[in-house]
C-alpha cells in the first residue's frame, strides 16, 4: 500500500546503502533516525545505483502519520507495520530493518562473531552475549591487530574469505576503558544505552580488509563442565525485552520444546528466562513474536550456568571443526527466515552445515577458556605468531 494513504508530509530523508549483494534505500520523514543509520553503517554508504545481485529494497519510517490516532508506520519493503509505543519508536524500526536486509543477503553467510587480523590471518572470535567478545576484539586492535567486526562474521561464498562488517561499536563506556581506550567515549553519541563509534574513532588506521579464515576461536565459561556440544539441550536463553502483556507470555508458553519458563526484571527491563530443548529454534519463535505483539528485544544470550568470573586463568583447546561449526551455525544471522536458506538449501540446516564446513574447512579450531582480558588476548598473539 501507497506511503502517501499514510502521510500527506513528503518523506524527505533518504539513505542509499550497500550490504554485499543487497542495495538498500531507507527513508522517513525523521532526519534523527536517518541520521542514525547514516553514522552506524557509514562504511556502507552508496550512491544508490542497483548493479547489485538482489532486487533492490525499501523500508520507510513514517513517524508523524497522518492515520487516526497517529500511530507511527513502518514499511518494510511493501508490508505495513504500526508502531504503538512511540518510546520506542526508533529501537523496534533498527531492530526491524536490520533483521529484514540480513535475512536478505545471499553472498556471504553472516555469523554473530568478533572478527580481527593479524599478517593477513582472520581470527574468528564467536561467544555468547557477556562472555568479553567486544572487549577482547578492542584489546587486539590496542595490540595492533585490524578490525573486521566486534559483531558480524561476513564469509564470502564465492571465495571462502571473511569480509569486514564494520557497522560502529555499540560499547559500554566500561568496555573502552577495560580496552584500554578511556578517551574514546569524550563526545561519543549514546543510543539506547550505549557509546556509539567508528573503530577508526577508537584506534585510527586499524581498519581491516578481506583475509583468509586462519583461526576460529570460541569463548567459553572456564566454570562450567559444558565445552563446545553439539547438544543444546542444556542451555539457559535469557531475552530482554521493553515490555510484557499476558498475550504474549501465553503464546510464549505454548512454544514447542520449552522445558522451563519464567520472567523477572533486571536492570529495570522485563527478562524472559527459559530452558529448551532447541534454544535457536525457540529464540527464532520468541523474535517472531516480539516482532507480532511489536515487542522489542534489546538482548538475547545463551548460557548454561550463567556468565564467566573472567578470574580463572584462560587456557587455549584445540576442538574439532564439526563442533566449531556447530557454534557457528547456531550463531547463524538470518535463522529460519533466512533467503538463502529458504530458497537455496530448501530450509535444510544440514545443507548449510556443509557449506559453512567447507568454507573454514582450513581454519585452526579451539575453544578459549575465558579468564583476566591481557591473559586472552597474549594467547591469541601466541597462536597467530606460531601459525
Amino acid at each position: 500500500m501507497p506511503v502517501e494513504l499514510f502521510s500527506k508530509r513528503l518523506v524527505t530523508h533518504k539513505l542509499n546503502l550497500r550490504f554485499f549483494d543487497l542495495t538498500v534505500t531507507i527513508k522517513s520523514d525523521s532526519s534523527t533516525f536517518i541520521n542514525l543509520f547514516a553514522s552506524m553503517y557509514r562504511r556502507f554508504h552508496t550512491d544508490g545505483s542497483t548493479s547489485t545481485v538482489l532486487t533492490p529494497v525499501e523500508f520507510v519510517l513514517i513517524t508523524k502519520p497522518d492515520n487516526p490516532g497517529e500511530i507511527p508506520i513502518l514499511i518494510l519493503d511493501g508490508e505495513i507495520l504500526p508502531l504503538s509505543d512511540t518510546k520506542l519508536t526508533e529501537g523496534y524500526a533498527y531492530e526491524s530493518i536490520i533483521i529484514a536486509i540480513i535475512t536478505r543477503i545471499r553472498s556471504h553467510l553472516l555469523i554473530h562473531a568478533g572478527v580481527v587480523s593479524k599478517g593477513g590471518k582472520g581470527v574468528i572470535l564467536a561467544a555468547d552475549a557477556m562472555h568479553g567478545k567486544t572487549t577482547l576484539v578492542l584489546e587486539l586492535v590496542r595490540r595492533g591487530f585490524k578490525f573486521l567486526s566486534d559483531e558480524m562474521a561476513a564469509f564470502g561464498r564465492a571465495d571462502r574469505q571473511v569480509y569486514p562488517f564494520p557497522r560502529s561499536l555499540r560499547v559500554r563506556r566500561g568496555t573502552l576503558e577495560l580496552a584500554g581506550f578511556p578517551e574514546a567515549a569524550t563526545g561519543a553519541k549514546s543510543w539506547l544505552g550505549k557509546l556509539l563509534l567508528d573503530i577508526e574513532e577508537i584506534q585510527p588506521q586499524s581498519m581491516g580488509e578481506v583475509v583468509p579464515i586462519d583461526h576460529i576461536v570460541i569463548l567459553q565459561d572456564p566454570s562450567s563442565s559444558a565445552e563446545v556440544k553439539q547438544d543444546n539441550s542444556r542451555q539457559e536463553l535469557c531475552v530482554y525485552v521493553d515490555r510484557l502483556n499476558d498475550t504474549f507470555l501465553k503464546a510464549v508458553s505454548q512454544i514447542e520444546g520449552i522445558i522451563d519458563f519464567r520472567t523477572d526484571i533486571d536492570c529495570g527491563y522485563p527478562l524472559l528466562k527459559l530452558r529448551a530443548n532447541r534454544t535457536t529454534s525457540v529464540l527464532c519463535q520468541i523474535e517472531s513474536l516480539c516482532r507480532e505483539y511489536q515487542i522489542l528485544v534489546l538482548e538475547a544470550t545463551k548460557s548454561v550456568k550463567g556468565q564467566p568470573t573472567f578470574k580463572i586463568p584462560a587456557r587455549l583447546k584445540i576442538t574439532p571443526k564439526s563442533q566449531v561449526v556447530m557454534e557457528l551455525l547456531r550463531r547463524f544471522q538470518g535463522g529460519y527466515k533466512s533467503e538463502l536458506l529458504l530458497d537455496e538449501f530448501g530450509g535444510s540446516s544440514s545443507r548449510l552445515f556443509m557449506e559453512l564446513s567447507a568454507i573454514v574447512g582450513h581454519a585452526n579450531c579451539y575453544q578459549l577458556f575465558v579468564g583476566p582480558l591481557h591473559e586472552m588476548a597474549d594467547l591469541i598473539c601466541d597462536l597467530v605468531r606460531k601459525q
